[in-house]
């Protein structure tokens, strides 16, 4: 803009723009309308039509039309303003457009201010200007600012027209303006959809939205254009404009949905539309349940893809129907009842949602609802509905509501009973029921067993436990819990109505169609918990009950045994009861095995029932209060199917020996087996089934490894029962010790069994297990329990002094999981209490185990201890902790043979296979190899795993008790805390979760205690990124990258250099996987410095660009690793952009470093390439110019170019002399041209401030001219030419003497060319500057234009180009610009001729050429005399290369300045004479170089010719013993002979034409040679190559105008007898030559010879000198050349044989 004196003009720039928008608007068919016509879009929109939506006027009516007004985007003065009186034709308006687009591209203009020209320009019909448009848009899109108000204004502006709202100015009809066309419109959208501010331009795009929708002629897409604007303007808008429009956006798209002729795209758009209005303004929607329903309806009439986007809708829709009140809340339950049933799969999706986001949790109907889904035949819609019915509130949730509040979270258990069945009685008549077999239910069974589910999570739930439905195991855990809820619910409605009985009857009804487990469960859960109140209902369906306990299902199985016990036990007498206890012993005996397990079961339960109800009413029984004469029938029947039951456990069947484990077990925890002792020592084949034999069997398939685990863990339960029914079980540490024999590898399970089976025993009566499982809790139980004897105290120190000390560490894994069991099942115990020391002690010892299986069970061991202990014990317990985590300590281990040192497999095998992993093989793997030294390194080994193994054994235990030691921990925070940060990044992943835990349990808020402890936490990673391990350094790597992100670093600033430092030192870390790691440490690093460096961030960026820069330099770019230069590269860059000023301090440090790393970071291959093509002088030269280009696009240009805009006096000072050192010593092309543009850019810059610089600036550039590479040396010539423009006048001065010097001086042709380049680029940048200096610049520059062009040179700038542009640039013209510094070119002209070298002597001869050619006459004393005496002095001495040019000037001003040479006032002692001049160069004709003869003698022959003088008899006595040797007559001898044969002829040639030239006009010499000059030519003729010939001739003619005889008739009379016989010679060759059908030149000049012969004859009257057969054969040959293809020669013929005496 400044270019066109815009800048300050404004105003002046935007009228500009705009009638360049006209013309870019403008069409190609451009009509005369008539100026009344209203323009179409001139209405106006006020409230009172808000009613209707905006229409707007139809955009596609003809452009230019005289009926519709002006064109589109037009108004009638804009459009008259753009044509004028004289409408442009398509072709040249088309070429306008595309000046235009070119004039724009120009960066002339800000990109806001044109983007739009580009829109509508890209929008225009013809295909060149919509292409060069889209190009410049495409080219500027990343720099538009979109949310710019003018440009969004403008766009909507053309879109609508002029629109005048109520309210506004009123617009003069010739102003309002069209609206646009639809291709206009199709460019401008997509652009208003990039634009959040265009969703605020209101009424404009509710106008547009409306207008696009339901205006007339519109096509599909803009439409859709208009529908995503739509979706825009409801992401996009305030709620200030959206608010208001909303309601008639919402109608609109309605209104669209409602078209049954849209188009189904537009369908899906407007529903999508109409979801995001009510997602952003839910109370539209809740007075509209009339659409509701339509769109619920909508699903049986859309397309598959339109009830996608109708899904999306209603589901945006649903929250805001959340708050329904009155009348709504009945409708919207009607909805989704209706809507559950329906046909489409998305119309009960749509059900499920809203039943669960619309009702609260406690609604019964909408929970109906839900579980009506759950036997969808959609997977999806079943299982979206289990998921609602079954999430339970979250305790966050939870624990803000009161405890009345949180009770109504779910249904009450009574009213959800009642309502399901009242709904299942009403579906059961209709055709909704479900009908198996002879049983109807009113629901399927998917649908019914969810049910049941549901009310018992909801009567879990009122009962106050939170549901659990994982497992039946689980759900037994809270029975006791419900039990009270139970009892309660059973008093307040003991009839058939109430809930209970309604729930059992429904569990029934279920149960007896399809069956299934936890249906079961629920029916024996309730029962079980009330057997007094509800057993009685099963006493007339045992036979029912014992269908379910023969069933396939052995959870089925369990239930009903259970079930059928507790009825038979608590309302069948005593003789039926002996009866159903035979019948089911004999039952074992049956072949089918579910029978035989269902018989075990219902046994064992039986049993153990019958004992637990007689032990609460008579205390504890034996087998002997059984074994009486009075003993009863039922009682004789319990010992014998207990005996029956023993056996069993020698069965094959796996199902049987479980289920004997589980029915003895029963048996033993309710009131002790009925059967004998037994005794070790007896026989016990004849003892028969005993207390003994059961244990003995029972410990046998424990430890046997041959039994299945399932066997195994029921074995141990079963032994661990055995022990809690009766007091004094006399096999009890039998149990114990079997129990503990039973370790081995790998068995978790089983040794987590066996732990819950160790309490059992020794506590023995007062184990939780002797509680009453369905009434009685763990906790209600030991508060009544009373004292017994037991075996804590002996369990505990076997475990302790036994098994934890054992060097078989899967003894200790076993017992390290006992030791858990018994703590947590026996914590209240006083033995535990009080060895609780003891038992720390034993878990610290086992976190140091390589098992993390084993640590993390001891972890847990270290909580329950921590739990149970004091707070001394507490303090003791987290210091040991830290100091292990911290250190790695960990307890010795006696070392055996047996010790293993290595887990298996992770050093390999021995060569025949075996393992490497105790200390005895390393020993013998040692000696093999004959390095006893071996052993120590595999120690060493092994005592870094276990140092790692106790590590992460502490961070087990931590997690366990961190959460819980907050205030013990609180001292070790800021030591623990750093540590642990780090070990979170481990590279093995078991460290890294069990660090993790410790993190999590140790930190509550992780942000706040890493910000806490940040400058702790990097002291310590900048400690271990250097350490000797690889995985601390990877961790630290990781640890950093993790700790930067998102933080404040204002306290860590000053360790950001060393961060850096050290991880540009680990990027090169040996280890590929901490070289990945260090990579994203320093990809973090560079976020976290670009963002602290920042000029907005004040003092603390100002700290960190002033600690992180220096380190980039120094060791990122100063790095040789590759990767790490380019990271470092990165950063400098994106740091150098956003410091702004706070990059001052650093730009002589930053520049240099980046100007340096222009050349390193180049690629090699760049190089190699150079090297290759070095000998190509051309493909050099332009691959130096684009690698020059492509570094000035490099980041690092582009980085040192912004802090150009820095520089000043403050920081030049300490750049200069870095930069001048940098010109001096770099290397590498990239380096030394961007410090020439470094220093152009300064200049620029700041020149003033530079200026007392310019000298050492303009020295270190000057160093740089002699670079090998024409594209540096341009770049520093053209840096040269900015310096000069601030330098003084010396240092200008100072500067051209030295070019001068370097140029007279060198012989290095690249050398010379700098000089030129430099001074074409002072003249190009500093004319003012040059024209200063012309006097000492411009004789250089002349003398430089006449250097000797290099043959076969390719280069561009080795020649006289690029002097001569300087010279022609400042000079008026060659000849004046030689009149202006005369002086100074005679002067630089005699230097060049005194010079030693031979091709400047050459050169300044050829300069003096130049001056006596352009002066001519003019040239006359002093400087004559000085170029005459120079050049003859020259011309002294040996013949050299290229001497030939002085004898070429000494011709030339001879030739041009023979006036000023012969005037007698100028013969002065100072001027050579025209004698001294011929003297000397007939010395040089007589030199043996035949090139420079040649030239001599031509030299000679023009200065004779030019001033007549006769020298002829000495200068023919030179040549003719040269001419007249004989030689072969071959033509093209030159072109094919040797180099001397062409020499040879060519001086041949020569010296006939200078004999010519030479001929004197003086008679008495020509007497005296004309016969022999004569001769030799006719001779020669004949015998001489054509070129020779052509000399001849030209010779012949110089003769013949000069001879004498010719002149003179009375004297050609008296010497007719010469005259004949020259003509006898001559005419003969003549014919020849006229004849010489080749050589066109030959013929030409042989008839210019006969015509003078002719000519001289026939005005003397001697023709007749000719003899007759001469003539006869000229007529002959010219009657030939009559009929030549040249027409000149033809005349000329034509003429001359008019003239021979034949034709008169």
């Amino acid at each position: 803009m400044a270019k066109f004196g815009l800048t300050d003009k404004p105003a002046s720039c935007r009228l500009l723009l705009d009638f360049m928008l006209d013309v870019l608007m403008l069409p190609y068919s451009v009509h005369v309308f008539s100026s009344q016509d209203k323009p179409v879009g001139a209405a106006e929109i006020g409230p009172s039509q808000s009613q209707e939506p905006y229409r707007m006027p139809d955009p596609n009516i003809m452009d230019g039309d005289p009926k519709n007004g002006p064109p589109a985007g037009f108004s009638d003065f804009s459009y008259k303003r753009v044509i004028g009186e004289n409408p442009i034709k398509g072709e040249e308006l088309e070429k306008a457009k595309c000046g235009i687009l070119n004039f724009l591209g120009g960066d002339l203009f800000p990109e806001n201010d044109i983007v739009v020209h580009y829109i509508m320009a890209s929008a225009d019909p013809r295909h060149t200007v919509a292409t060069a448009a889209d190009m410049e848009l495409r080219r500027i899109m990343g720099s538009i600012d979109w949310n710019n108000n003018t440009v969004i204004t403008q766009l909507f502006n053309i879109f609508q027209g002029t629109v005048v709202n109520k309210g506004q100015k009123t617009v003069k009809p010739e102003d309002k303006k069209s609206p646009a066309n639809t291709r206009m419109r199709l460019k401008i959208f997509p652009n208003l959809l990039k634009s959040r501010v265009a969703a605020e331009h209101f009424p404009g795009c509710i106008q547009v939205i409306f207008g696009c929708l339901f205006g007339h002629s519109l096509n599909q897409k803009i439409k859709l254009l208009a529908m995503q604007f739509v979706h825009h303007l409801t992401l996009y808008a305030s709620d200030s404009k959206f608010n208001p429009i909303a309601s008639v956006m919402l109608s609109g798209m309605v209104t669209v949905v409602g078209a049954s002729a849209v188009d189904s795209r537009l369908r899906i758009l407007a529903y999508g539309a109409v979801g995001k209005i009510a997602k952003r303004l839910p109370e539209l929607m809740t007075k509209d349940m009339a659409l509701l329903q339509t769109f619920f309806d909508a699903f049986s009439q859309e397309t598959a893809d339109t009830k996608l986007a109708l899904l999306e809708c209603l589901g945006m829709m649903s929250e805001s129907f959340k708050d329904l009140k009155g009348p709504n809340v009945t409708l919207m339950e009607a909805l989704i009842m209706q809507n559950i049933e329906k046909e489409e799969p998305q119309a009960r999706m749509m059900a499920v949602q809203y039943a669960n986001v619309v009702f609260p949790g406690n609604h019964i109907p909408s929970r109906y609802v839900l579980l009506l889904a759950c036997g969808d035949v959609k997977e999806d819609i079943h299982a979206e509905a289990v998921k609602h019915l079954r999430s339970l509130p979250k305790e966050e949730d939870s624990s803000r509501l009161g405890a009345v509040e949180e009770r109504t979270l779910m249904p009450a258990f009574p009213e959800l009973v009642k309502y399901l069945m009242e709904k299942g009685n009403q579906r059961v008549k209709t055709k909704n029921k479900y009908v198996i077999g002879n049983n109807t239910l009113p629901f399927n069974p998917g649908t019914y067993g969810e049910m049941l589910m549901y009310m018992r999570m909801c009567l879990a739930y009122n009962a106050g436990v939170t549901p659990d439905l994982e497992s039946i195991v689980t759900m037994q855990q809270q029975a006791p819990v419900i039990t009270k809820y139970v009892q309660t619910l059973l008093k307040d409605s003991s009839g058939e109505e109430g809930p209970i009985q309604m729930y059992i009857k429904m569990i029934r009804q279920l149960v007896t169609a399809i069956g299934g487990a936890p249906v079961m469960y629920c029916l024996l859960e309730v029962v079980a918990i009330a057997p007094d109140k509800l057993a009685s209902k099963f006493a007339q369906q045992l036979d029912w009950l014992k269908g379910f306990m023969f069933s396939a299902k052995e959870e089925m199985r369990m239930s009903a045994g259970q079930l059928f016990a507790i009825a038979v036990t608590s309302v069948v007498k005593k003789s039926k009861l002996n009866k159903i206890i035979e019948d089911l012993t004999q039952m074992l005996k049956d072949k089918n095995l579910e029978k035989q397990h269902g018989a075990l079961l219902t046994l064992g339960y039986i049993i153990g029932r019958k004992f637990f109800l007689s032990r609460q009413t008579l205390g504890d029984l034996t087998v002997e209060d059984m074994e009486t004469d009075a003993m009863e029938p039922a009682d004789r029947a319990i010992v014998e199917a207990t005996k029956r039951i023993g056996t069993c456990l020698d069965n094959s069947q796996q199902l049987i020996v479980t289920g004997t484990c589980v029915a003895l077990g029963e048996i033993g925890r309710c009131g002790g087996v009925p059967l004998q002792d037994g005794n070790p020592r007896a026989d016990q084949a004849s003892a028969g089934v005993t207390k003994y034999s059961i244990v003995q069997k029972l410990l046998k398939k424990l430890n046997s490894t041959q039994e299945h685990n399932k066997i195994r863990e029921k074995a141990a339960i079963c032994l661990g029962h055995l022990c809690v029914g009766e007091a004094h079980f006399p096999h009890r540490r039998m149990v114990i010790e079997g129990l503990l024999d039973c370790a081995q590898p790998k068995q978790f399970d089983l040794h987590f069994t066996v732990g819950d089976a160790l309490v059992c025993a020794a506590m023995g009566p007062c184990s939780p297990a002797a509680r009453h499982v369905w009434t009685t809790t763990e906790e209600d139980f030991r508060a009544r329990v009373k004292d017994h004897a037991d075996d804590v105290s002996w369990l505990l120190d076997l475990l302790l002094q036994k098994y934890v000390t054992s060097n078989n560490p899967h003894i200790r894994q076993a017992s390290c999981i006992w030791l858990v069991s018994v703590v947590k099942g026996c914590s209240s115990h006083t033995d535990v209490q009080g060895k609780l020391h003891e038992i720390q002690s034993a878990f610290m010892g086992l976190l140091s185990e390589s098992d993390e299986l084993t640590q993390d069970i001891a972890s847990k061991g270290l909580g329950l201890v921590y739990d149970n202990c004091s707070k001394e014990q507490k303090d003791k317990l987290v210091a040991s902790l830290v100091d292990t985590l911290m250190t790695g300590k960990r307890s010795k281990h006696e070392v055996t043979s047996e010790t293993k040192v290595f887990e298996e497999g992770s050093l390999g095998t021995t060569p025949d296979g075996k393992n490497l992993s105790t200390y005895k093989e390393l020993c013998s793997i040692a000696t093999d190899l004959n390095q006893p030294d071996l052993i120590y390194k595999f120690m060493h080994l092994a005592n870094h795993n276990a140092l790692w193994n106790s590590r992460k054994g502490a961070a087990f235990g931590f997690s366990t008790i961190a959460a819980q030691a907050g205030e013990q921990l609180a001292p070790y925070l800021p030591k623990i805390v750093p540590r642990l940060y780090r070990y979170q990044f481990d590279p093995n992943p078991k460290i890294q979760q069990a660090m993790t835990s410790i993190w999590h349990a140790v930190v509550s808020d992780n942000k706040k205690t890493v910000d806490t402890y940040l400058k702790q936490i990097v002291q310590d990673l900048i400690k271990t990124l250097t350490s000797n391990q690889w995985r601390v350094r990877e961790s630290s790597c990781l640890a950093v990258n993790d700790l930067l992100r998102g933080r404040q670093l204002d306290d860590v600033i000053e360790e950001l250099p060393i961060l850096w430092e050290i991880c540009l030192k680990v990027r090169d870390d040996i280890k590929e996987s901490v070289r990945i790691a260090a990579d994203l440490a320093c990809k973090t690093l560079s976020r976290v410095s670009v963002k602290v460096c920042d000029v907005n961030n004040g003092a603390v960026g100002e700290r960190a660009i002033r600690g992180v820069m220096p380190c980039l330099l120094k060791n990122g770019l100063g790095s040789q690793v590759e990767e790490v230069r380019g990271i470092s590269l990165d950063t400098i860059v994106k740091i150098s952009r956003n410091a702004g000023a706070l990059l001052k301090p650093h730009i002589p440090l930053i520049v240099t470093a980046l100007l340096e790393s222009l050349s390193g970071l180049e690629p090699q291959m760049l190089n190699y390439l150079s090297l290759r093509i070095g000998s190509n002088q051309a493909a050099q030269d332009k691959l130096d110019t684009a690698r020059i280009a492509a570094s000035k696009m490099s980041p690092m240009m582009e980085t040192v170019n912004q802090c150009v805009q820095y520089v000043d006096a403050s920081i030049l000072p300490e750049l200069i002399p870095r930069l001048t050192e940098l010109i001096r010593s770099g290397v590498g092309l990239g380096t030394k041209a961007g410090c020439a543009n470094f220093i152009m850019s300064i200049t620029r810059q700041c020149p003033q401030d530079v200026t007392q610089y310019a000298g050492k600036l303009l020295s270190a550039l000057l160093n740089g001219l002699s670079d090998k590479s024409t594209s540096i040396r341009r770049s520093y010539g053209m840096a040269i030419g900015h310096v000069v423009k601030i330098a003084k006048d010396s240092s200008v001065d100072k500067l051209i003497r030295k070019l001068k010097v370097w140029y007279m001086e060198k012989e290095d042709a690249t050398a010379r060319l700098a000089c030129g380049v430099t001074l074409r680029a002072i003249n190009e940048t500093s004319p003012d500057v040059l024209k200063r200096h012309t006097a000492l610049a411009l004789p250089l520059v002349f003398l430089a234009m006449h250097e000797k062009k290099k043959e076969g040179s390719s280069e561009g700038d080795n020649n006289t180009t690029v002097w001569e542009e300087v010279w022609l640039d400042a000079t008026p013209g060659t000849e004046g610009g030689i009149r202006l510094y005369l002086k100074e070119l005679v002067d630089i002209m005699q230097t060049a001729l005194e010079s030693q070298s031979w091709h400047m002597k050459a050169q300044g001869a050829a300069a003096m050429s130049t001056v006596a050619s352009k002066l001519g006459e003019t040239l006359g004393p002093p400087h004559l005399g000085q170029v005459l005496k120079a050049l003859l002095v020259g011309l002294g001495g040996r013949t050299w290369p290229g001497k030939e040019a002085l004898l070429k000037s000494v011709a030339k001003v001879c030739v041009s300045c023979k006036s000023a040479i012969t005037d007698p006032l100028n013969q002065t002692e100072d001027q050579p004479s025209i004698d001294q001049i011929t003297n000397a160069i007939m010395k040089e004709c007589r030199k043996e170089n035949l090139a420079y003869k040649i030239e001599a003698v031509r030299a000679m022959g023009e200065i004779l010719d030019c001033y007549e003088i006769d020298r002829f008899q000495e200068f023919s006595d030179i040549l003719y013993p040269v001419l007249k040797k004989e030689t072969k007559n071959t033509d093209d001898d030159d072109d094919r002979g040797s180099e001397f044969t062409r020499l040879n002829s060519k001086f041949k040639a020569t010296a006939f034409d200078s004999l010519g030239l030479a001929w004197p006009a003086v008679k008495e010499t020509q007497e005296e040679h004309r016969a022999e000059m004569w001769l030799l030519l006719s001779n020669s003729i004949s015998t001489s190559t054509w070129k020779e010939q052509v000399a001849v001739l030209k010779s012949m003619n110089k003769f013949l105008d000069k001879l004498v005889m010719l002149q003179d008739g009375a004297l050609l009379q008296t010497q007719s007898a010469n005259v004949t016989t020259m003509v006898d010679q001559v005419i003969p060759p003549l014919c020849d030559c006229l004849g010489n059908i080749k050589y066109s030149t030959i013929r030409t000049e042989a008839l210019e010879v006969t015509y003078k012969l002719i000519h001289k004859l026939t005005g003397a009257s001697q023709l007749s000198l000719i003899q007759a057969e001469h003539q006869l054969k000229l007529g002959q040959v010219l009657d030939n050349m009559s009929n030549d293809n040249i027409p000149e020669l033809k005349d000329k013929a034509k003429e001359l044989r008019k003239l021979l005496p034949s034709q008169r």
